[in-house]
Order: structure tokens, then sequence, then C-alpha cells
């Protein structure tokens, strides 16, 4: 206690030995200590909050925060308002509250997965479904996606070859509304998914959106319909611009409509082809066989009849040896072949129907400017569009294409004016529309200045009451050298002025005789 009690003490009297404002800036300082303790404190026993669920749209947001406000659980939204944190001792609570109005296992995070408490044999299923909630995150950055959902169904491992499954996988896509999305979106999801997932083929990957329509093929262009469409709509698309583009190059804006309707075969064929070349024998194989026989043969003796051609008999000729020799050799030969695999894709273009509309202006307008230079639209026929056409879109007359094209007016053209004689200024239009920005912004810059300079304060010198500024000058400048000379007078006056009485009293100044500069101080 005698320890309490001199700190104290000495605490006293250092607090009696500080000046005020050293107290104010003590108590300031012990005052924010204070409140940073307490910040702490409270900082340190907030929640940790994680996020439940993400990527909601306003409906099931407002669904969720109702579902955990009924059941008692503090939420915290994000600033979007499409994500949702409950702290991290509620999450087990928030699930089984919201387990029928949200799937939450899809949405939730990876460092939930798992923990000392796991099931060691069902870690290949949490691994699987943070591959999924990856690759759902990873597609829903592109632009046309809204939202996406990836499904991985992969078998048990087995050692078994015959008992081995293949993993399959399907993607939902959530599209935003009018966006643009293409065959070639769809085969670059099913790259990603294949390349994201150990054993997965690109032939096991099935993308749909939400309205059911399926965006992927695994067989080409003859299985899906929706990549035929797409694809002749924009081969028919493309060979249009391309004639319109030549003809209003040549004849104007708004003077001709081409339409290209295309017949397309998407189906695809393979075929084997051989080719035989008779000038290019190969000797396959050659075989000689020899054969030598030798034998006695009875030659004839005496005259010719029946008794001398009859061997045996005591009339009978000679015998003498004969040598008999067979060749025979047989060669194979083999004509050169050639032999190709030729592999059709499909889209070949079986036929062309072209459809355009000329505004030719008439030929007689133009009679008398017929000696000019330059070919006018009128100098053109019929003949000479319709070659134009053909030689834009392709035009095959083997394959029975049929062109028409219409010499009409256009309804819906603009009307053509012809460019005035002498400078065109409309070449130079967003030129001189700057040019006359700049000047206005600088003519606006100048009348600012200037107004500024007008506006600059004015010094008004006041007059005292008893004359000019030198005079109260002067005046200034006495008093303060009556101050330095007697100051007790001043002093005196100082303490008339503050009511100062009695103070006045006990000190009892000298008696003096006022002097010129005691009177001059208190007339002051």
């Amino acid at each position: 206690m005698s320890f309490l009690k001199e700190l104290a003490n000495q605490l006293s009297n250092l607090w009696g030995t500080w000046s005020r404002t050293q107290q104010v800036l003590m108590v300031v300082s012990a005052v924010v200590c204070l409140a940073s303790i307490a910040g702490v404190g409270v900082w340190a026993t907030r929640p940790e909050y994680i996020a439940l669920v993400d990527h909601l749209g306003p409906g099931d947001a407002a669904e969720v925060v109702s579902t955990l406000e009924a059941a008692g659980i503090d939420y915290k939204l994000n600033f979007s308002g499409s994500a949702i944190s409950v702290p991290r001792q509620s999450v087990s609570r928030a699930r089984l509250a919201l387990k029928d109005v949200i799937d939450t296992e899809s949405t939730q995070d990876e460092s939930l997965d798992g923990g000392i408490w796991a099931d060691p044999g069902l870690s290949h299923v949490r691994i699987l479904r943070q591959q999924e909630s990856r690759l759902s995150r990873s597609i829903a950055q592109m632009r046309t996606v809204r939202n996406a959902t990836v499904h991985i169904s992969q078998p048990e491992p087995t050692p078994f070859v015959r008992d081995r499954e293949s993993t399959k996988a399907s993607v939902v896509l959530d599209l935003k509304p009018g966006a643009h999305f293409t065959r070639a979106d769809a085969q670059s999801i099913v790259s990603l998914v294949s390349h994201g997932v150990e054993g997965l083929d690109p032939a096991n990957v099935t993308v749909l959106d939400t309205e059911g329509r399926l965006l992927s093929s695994n067989n080409g262009f003859e299985a899906d319909v929706t990549g035929q469409l797409e694809y002749r709509r924009r081969l028919e698309a493309d060979l249009a611009a391309k004639a319109e583009t030549m003809l209003s190059q040549l004849l104007g804006p708004g003077r001709a409509v081409v339409r290209v309707t295309a017949d397309i075969d998407f189906t695809e064929t393979e075929r084997e082809e051989t080719t035989y070349d008779p000038d290019g024998k190969v000797k396959l194989s050659e075989e000689v066989t020899s054969e030598q026989t030798t034998g006695m043969q009875a030659s004839a003796a005496g005259a010719a009849g029946t008794a001398s051609n009859v061997g045996g008999g005591a009339g009978g000729g000679s015998r003498n040896p004969v040598t008999t020799k067979i060749e025979s050799n047989k060669t194979e030969y083999a004509n050169a072949e050639v032999r190709d695999r030729v592999r059709e894709a499909p889209g070949k273009i079986r036929r062309l129907t072209v459809a355009a509309i000329v505004s030719l202006p008439d030929a007689s307008a133009d009679t008398a400017d017929a000696t000019a230079a330059p070919a006018t639209p009128a100098s053109y026929d019929k003949a000479q569009i319709e070659g134009i056409i053909k030689q834009a879109v392709g035009f095959d007359a083997q394959r029975s294409d049929e062109i028409e094209v219409l010499d009409a007016p256009l309804l819906g053209a603009p009307e053509q004016l012809a460019p005035p004689a002498g400078f065109a200024w409309t070449q130079y239009e967003k030129l001189l529309r700057t040019v006359s920005l700049g000047l206005a912004s600088l003519v606006a810059l100048l009348l600012g200045a200037m107004l500024i300079r007008r506006m600059k304060p004015v010094i008004v010198e006041s007059e005292g009451a008893g004359g000019t500024s030198s005079d109260v000058a002067q005046r200034l400048q006495s008093l303060s050298q009556e101050a330095r000379d007697n100051p007790e007078a001043l002093a005196t006056a100082l303490s008339a002025w503050l009511g100062d009485t009695e103070s006045s009293e006990d000190e009892q100044p000298p008696q003096t005789t006022p002097g010129p500069n005691q009177s001059t101080a208190r007339a002051a």
C-alpha cells in the first residue's frame, strides 16, 4: 500500500508541475490509447465471415436472406448483393437451412472441404467437386456466359481393364441475353473441360444451355442442325456482302440489294482410290524350268515295206541314242499402283441461287455528258452488272447455279444528290468542326483571363479620427517610445483598463509627480 501511495503522490506532484497544455496532451494521449486497446479487442472478438453462396440473382438473394433471417443466422452481403457470407461457426446451420432453397455445394469455399475429421474414402469425391467448381468459375469468365455448372461423372478405379469405364462430363450454360454463342465457343469449352480432367475424352463432353439446346456435337456438321444453320447463314451473308460492296463502289450506296441462297452438302464421305500405271511394270517373280531326256530311237534298214518297219525281226534296222531338252520360263509382273484415301469434309456447295435488284439511272438523262472522262452509273448495263455479281459470288454453271438481276428503282434507297461543283467542303467537315471547337475554347480562355484581371481586390485605406494614416503611424511610434521610457505608467494604465483595481491598491506605486509621459500614456 505504501508503494501505491508513494506512486500516487509522485504522479500528483508530476501533474502539478505540468502546464495546462501538457496536461491536456496527456489526457488526450491516454484516451487515444484506451480507445485503441478497446478497438483491437472488439476487432479480435468479431466472428470470421466466409462466403456461403455467390453469383446470385436478385430473387435468389432475397430468398436466401429471408431464410437466414428466419433461422436466426447472421449474414453479410457484398456490395453488389450477389454473394452472401456467414460466420464460420454457422456454416453448417446455414447449409441445412438452405438445402431446399439453393444448392450451396457448388459455391462453397474449398477450404471447408476435408479436414481432420473427413472420411478418407470420400477424398476423390471432394477433389472431383473442387474440379467442378474451378471449371465452372473459369467458364463463367467468358463474355457470353453469365453462369455455368459442370457435372463430372468419374467411375471408381478398378484394376481390371474390361471393367473400366470412361469419364464423362456435361456443362450447363446460362447465357447472357442477346449473346451470340458460336460453335467455336462450344468447342473451346469442350477443350477446357477435357484438358482440366484427367482421362476425359473430348467426345464425352456435352455442352447445352438452360433452354435445353445442344451446343456441341461430336459427329460434326451432319449431326448438329444448329451448326448447319449457322454455317449456311454465314456463308450466304458473306457472299452477298461481297457483291453488294462491289456494286456500292460502282453505282453508289443504296442502289443494289443482293441475296444469296446456298444449298450445302453436310454429308461427310470417305473413299479410297487405286490408280494403276501400265507402263511402270515391276517384276515380282521369275521361274525357269529345264528338262532333258535321253533315249534310244530305232532307224529303218532295207527297202521300204512292212517287214523293214517292224522291229524285233531278223531283218530289223539299228537303234540310235536320242536326247530331248525342254525349257520353260514363268515370270510374274505387277503394274505400279497408287492408293489414295480421300476424305471429303462437310460444307460443300451444291448449288447457288442469286437474286439482285439494281437501280440504274436512266441513260437518256446523261446523253449530254457522254463525252465525260469518268463513267457514270448509266454507262453500265444489266449484263455487266450480272457478270460482276457472278464473279463476286463464285458462280458456277456446272453446278446449275442460277442468277436473276432486276433493274428497278429501290423505294427505300436515299436520293443520291449530285456533288456540287467546285471545292468539296464535305471532305473537311470534321476538320473544320474540330478547329472551330479549338478556337471557341481559346476565346473562352482569353475572356476568363480578362475577367479575372478585372476582379482584383481593391485596397481602401481607412482614415482614423485624428487624421491620415501617416499621423496614426507617428502616434503609435511615440506611444511605443513612451512605454519603453516609463513602463510603470503603462502597467498602471493597463490595470485600470482591465478593471484590476484590487491589485493596483495593494501594490501602492511610489508617489511621483506625474510627468508629461504619464499624462500622455493615460490619454492614450
